[in-house]
C-alpha cells in the first residue's frame, strides 16, 4: 500500500500556541472586528440611566428615607412655624413662617442625600460597588448618575413640603418661593456629597451614623434650629467652619432675613469641593480593587 505523501509545509497546521497568536495578530491588524466596533465615545454612560432610575426608585420607595424628607420637616415646622407669631412676623420677602418650611425643608433634603451612605455602605459590604468594575461605567459617571438622582428627588420633597406651607400661613412671593425652591434644590447636593464621602470611605452600618452625626450637629452649630444670637458665644466663632453653616446662610438671606456673608459662599464652596474629592477617591479606589 502506498503510504500517503506529507502535506506541503505551507498546509501544516501551526501548533496550538501558534494558533493564537496568529488569532490575536488578525484582530489587531484589522480594524474591522466586532471589538472596533464597539461606540467608545458612550462607554462611560452605559447603563447610567438604569443606575439613575434605580437609585431614584429605591430612595423615593423607602419609607423611612421619605418619612425623614417630608414628615420631620413638616412636623417641626408645624410645631414652630404655624403659629400666630411665625406668620405675622415679617422678613424681607415673606413672613417667618415661610423662611422656617424653608429651613426645614433643607434639613430634610440634606438626611436624603446622607442616605446615600446606608444604600453604599450595603454595596460595598456585599460586593455589588466592585462589580461596576466589570462595567464600562467610570467612577465619575457613577458619582454623578447618583447625585442627580438625589437632586431630583429633592426637588419633588420640595415641591410637597412647600404646597404644605403655602397652605398653612406661609407667605412669600411669587419670586421668593422660587428662588428659595432652587436654592434647597441646589443645597441638597451637599448633603448627598456628605453621604457619598461618607459610604465609600466607612464600611457598614458606620456609614449612616457617620453623615447622620455630621448632619445634625451641623445643622444645630450652624443655626439651623435656634439662632446664633441665642447660643453660647463659641458656637458663632465655630459655625463658620462646620459643613451647614453656608447653608443656612442661604435659606436665610433667600427668605430676606439677613445678607449672604462671603464666609457663607466660601463654606458651601469649600465643602463641596472636600466631599466631592473624598467621594471621587473612594468611588475610584472601590472599583478599581
Amino acid at each position: 500500500m502506498s503510504q500517503p505523501r506529507p502535506r506541503p509545509e505551507a498546509d501544516a497546521e501551526p501548533p496550538p500556541h501558534e494558533r493564537r497568536h496568529d488569532t490575536r495578530r488578525r484582530h489587531h491588524d484589522h480594524p474591522g472586528t466586532h471589538a472596533s466596533h464597539r461606540p467608545t465615545d458612550s462607554l462611560p454612560f452605559t447603563g447610567a440611566g438604569k443606575l439613575w432610575l434605580s437609585t431614584f426608585r429605591s430612595h423615593i420607595l423607602n419609607p423611612w428615607n421619605m418619612a425623614f424628607a417630608l414628615l420631620l420637616p413638616m412636623f417641626m415646622y408645624a410645631m414652630f412655624g404655624m403659629t400666630d407669631v411665625a406668620r405675622a412676623t415679617q422678613t424681607g420677602r415673606g413672613n417667618l413662617a415661610a423662611a422656617m418650611i424653608a429651613m426645614m425643608t433643607t434639613y430634610g433634603v440634606i438626611l436624603v442625600g446622607g442616605s446615600l451612605g446606608a444604600t453604599l455602605s450595603v454595596e460595598r459590604t456585599t460586593g455589588i460597588s466592585r462589580m461596576y468594575a466589570l462595567t464600562p461605567i467610570q467612577p465619575w459617571v457613577i458619582l454623578l448618575v447618583r447625585l442627580t438622582a438625589l437632586v431630583a428627588l429633592s426637588a419633588f420633597i420640595t415641591l410637597i413640603t412647600f404646597s404644605f406651607g403655602l397652605a398653612t400661613g406661609a407667605q412669600m412671593t411669587p419670586g421668593a418661593w422660587a428662588a428659595s425652591a432652587a436654592v434647597v434644590v441646589a443645597l441638597s447636593a451637599l448633603g448627598a456629597l456628605i453621604g457619598l464621602a461618607c459610604g465609600y470611605t466607612i464600611k457598614g452600618e458606620n456609614a449612616y451614623s457617620a453623615s447622620a452625626f455630621v448632619m445634625l450637629m451641623g445643622a444645630f452649630v450652624s443655626g439651623m434650629f435656634i439662632p446664633l444670637d441665642q447660643l453660647p458665644p463659641f458656637v458663632a466663632q465655630i459655625a463658620p467652619f462646620t459643613p451647614l453653616y453656608g447653608a443656612v446662610q442661604a435659606i436665610y438671606a433667600v427668605a430676606g432675613t439677613v445678607t449672604m456673608p462671603t464666609a457663607a459662599w466660601l463654606n458651601i464652596a469649600g465643602w463641596a469641593v472636600i466631599t466631592a474629592g473624598i467621594a471621587w477617591w473612594g468611588a475610584s479606589h472601590d472599583t478599581g480593587r
